[in-house]
């Protein structure tokens, strides 16, 4: 097992068994930890908080550490490498937009406001749209797990609504964004924002067919692209950066 320490930021954890078999696959190469957050519901919460939260777990770490998030998950683990980018040796992140408000939950909550429709209509519609579940049974489990995160976890337009989240750009860690080739949420055109956004290292890659929890469906393609990453990107006393990873050879396996 290689010594690479991988930190799964978890800001959702009613949705974590979506990406578990993905963490599961990352755990037999290295050493994965899962940092969760949850808070009571009437308690006050920003991005700031959960920086400094983070920043106690991860400035005890030993060694640097590979960020993993996904959705806003990913956006802040983002974030927080731009701002505190000692003992972070690289973020990945999937289905992320640079766009921070290109959230699954902004796109409920307009669907929400406009459409007359049950609460439970609307999350079964999305669910069928956010993960490519095909039997009436699944997109129901999907329904459920969709709504006790928007009842339970931090989601953008509610908790952290009283202040906006930053706009992703360039950060100075090695950066690997996945995202899906189908997901509405993070629209087709992302890939151009994030041009802007990447530096020489750093790697866009999309899942073929994949949809917004793609980990969920295509978790060892996701899990195989991660650790090819993981495994280029050089220790921090290295003081190096490889030139270029955005032609990574990875070919897609049955999952």
């Amino acid at each position: 097992m290689s010594t690479s320490q991988i930190l799964w930021i978890d800001l959702q954890p009613s949705l974590y068994c979506l990406f578990k078999r993905t963490a599961q696959s990352l755990g037999q190469h290295f050493e994965v930890k899962r940092w969760s957050f949850e808070h009571d519901l009437d308690e006050s919460c920003d991005v700031e908080v959960v920086h400094s939260l983070m920043r106690q777990t991860i400035e005890n770490s030993s060694n640097p550490v590979h960020l993993i998030g996904h959705g806003i998950s990913g956006t802040i683990a983002y974030l927080f490498a731009q701002k505190y980018p000692n003992n972070i040796s690289s973020v990945s992140v999937l289905s992320v937009d640079t766009h921070s408000t290109n959230q699954w939950t902004s796109h409920y909550q307009s669907m929400r406001s406009q459409l007359p429709c049950s609460r439970f209509h609307i999350l079964s519609h999305l669910s069928r749209l956010l993960v490519d579940r095909k039997t009436e049974k699944g997109v129901n489990v999907m329904a459920w797990l969709l709504a006790k995160c928007l009842d339970n976890d931090l989601v953008y337009g509610s908790i952290v609504n009283s202040q906006p989240i930053t706009n992703l750009n360039k950060a100075e860690v090695p950066i690997l964004v996945i995202n899906g080739e189908r997901d509405f949420v993070v629209d087709e055109k992302s890939d151009i924002r994030w041009r802007h956004c990447l530096k020489p290292g750093d790697c866009y890659q999309k899942i073929s067919n994949g949809r917004h929890f793609f980990p969920f469906t295509e978790w060892s393609q996701t899990a195989k692209m991660i650790e090819s990453f993981v495994r280029m990107v050089p220790e921090r006393h290295q003081n190096q950066v490889p030139n270029s990873c955005k032609n990574l050879s990875i070919s897609k396996t049955n999952s």
